[in-house]
């Protein structure tokens, strides 16, 4: 069946070296081709896909380099159909002969007839032999090098979406990369992983194939994305930790679990970022940091965190009252306690870290204001001073030795 696109369309076929040509790179052998004339323009007739017969018939003198436009506009078209053979239809071809006028002037008029009918063909016990070999089909598999901007890509569970364009078709085409490594949440955090790998752009190999002139994916030979592999996730979720926990510019203050929802999976919780977190050479308060955790009223008010600097809210919560404590992860300040009247009263002191944080520690502790303490680490003693530390914490938890002023 003709293509509509083909449907009475005219050509212009060149012969080069033992083969006619329907693009710059596709041929088939000369022998393959019945009827051929050089110089001729044809009209395309009909195409029998299953033995894939092109079937022209002549239509007047080709125009100067008119087998341009038959490849720009056809070529890739007949390479698509694996057209093997052409047989071109002679019989209304126009003969030219000349004639004398009554004036004396000779002058050719075009003459059409009909080719006289073929002999019949002689009797053979066997088939003879073909003449000629039907060309092998051509495959439309071709690869190419690329690249794609990775913040464009769409993560999910086991794999990513990303488009790229093919420049030899020019056409846009989606691709889907496999990884059982790949998660979901890395969709969330995908501006973190080209960091990773230190560009933006995603430079890999695809192997494509042309169907229907559709240009689709078939493999993908090699890209970076193949290699997430478990040390490179765990460098994701540190990533991750740095940029968005560590250094994030949040002015509220949130909970834990909030900020872990966007990466959690089987092997990330909030358990295993805390962990993350919770190690001895990353933070200056270690273990004042994990006595606080645990004595954090879980039921009251989940593990909260604040940036600028990075730091926890703990809310304690004793017989003598409930006592919210902000302490630092890494920078050295001192650890902030109010006692409040009820869990009413957390929303507002949140308010106040997030005031105080931004440079106003010292004049709001000048204040002396009721209820409110803070304790001065000691870095000159073991452990950061954390057993001074605890002592006077448990002080003021439990409303025992208190002095007037509430530095300790």
């Amino acid at each position: 069946m003709l293509p509509p696109e083909l449907t009475n369309k005219t050509i212009v076929l060149l012969s080069q070296n033992g083969k006619v040509f329907l693009n710059w790179e596709y041929g088939i052998p000369l022998e393959s081709v019945h009827g051929y004339t050089a110089g001729q323009l044809f009209r395309i007739t009909d195409y029998n896909e299953r033995d894939r017969v092109l079937y022209l018939k002549p239509d007047g003198k080709a125009p100067k380099d008119g087998h341009h436009l038959t490849y720009e506009k056809y070529g890739k078209m007949f390479e698509s159909m694996q057209v093997a053979r052409i047989v071109i239809d002679q019989s209304r071809m126009p003969v030219i002969k000349h004639i004398t006028t009554a004036s004396g002037h000779t002058q050719p008029i075009s003459v059409r007839y009909k080719q006289p009918p073929s002999p019949p063909p002689p009797q053979f016990t066997q088939p003879p032999p073909v003449s000629f070999e039907t060309p092998k089909p051509r495959s439309n598999r071709f690869a190419e090098f690329l690249n794609f901007d990775l913040r464009n890509a769409e993560f999910d569970e086991g794999s990513i979406k990303f488009r790229v364009k093919v420049k030899r078709v020019f056409q846009h085409v989606e691709v889907t990369l496999q990884n059982p490594a790949v998660r979901k949440y890395f969709d969330a955090i995908k501006n973190y992983i080209w960091k990773l790998f230190g560009s933006k752009k995603t430079p890999c190999t695809i192997t494509f194939e042309m169907v229907d002139q559709k240009c689709l994916p078939v493999s993908i030979d090699s890209c970076d994305l193949l290699q997430l592999d478990g040390s490179i996730l765990q460098q994701i979720r540190n990533e991750w930790i740095h940029e968005v926990i560590l250094s994030g510019d949040r002015d509220d203050i949130l909970s834990l679990d909030d900020l872990v929802e966007a990466v959690k999976d089987e092997t990330t919780t909030t358990e295993t970022i805390w962990n993350e977190l919770m190690q001895e050479d990353k933070t200056k308060h270690y273990h004042h940091i994990r006595f606080l955790s645990a004595r954090q009223a879980i039921d009251v008010q989940k593990l909260s965190i604040s940036s600028k600097p990075f730091s926890f809210v703990f809310v304690i919560r004793q017989t003598k009252g409930i006592f919210i404590v902000w302490e630092t992860y890494n920078t050295l300040e001192a650890t902030y306690i109010w006692k409040i009247a009820s869990t009413e009263d957390i929303p507002m002191k949140f308010g106040l870290i997030q005031s105080i944080r931004k440079g106003k520690r010292m004049q709001y502790r000048n204040k002396k204001e009721k209820d409110f303490y803070f304790i001065n680490h000691d870095y000159q003693q073991p452990l950061n001073g954390f057993h001074k530390w605890k002592e006077m914490l448990e002080n003021i938890l439990n409303q025992k030795n208190l002095t007037v002023d509430s530095e300790f």
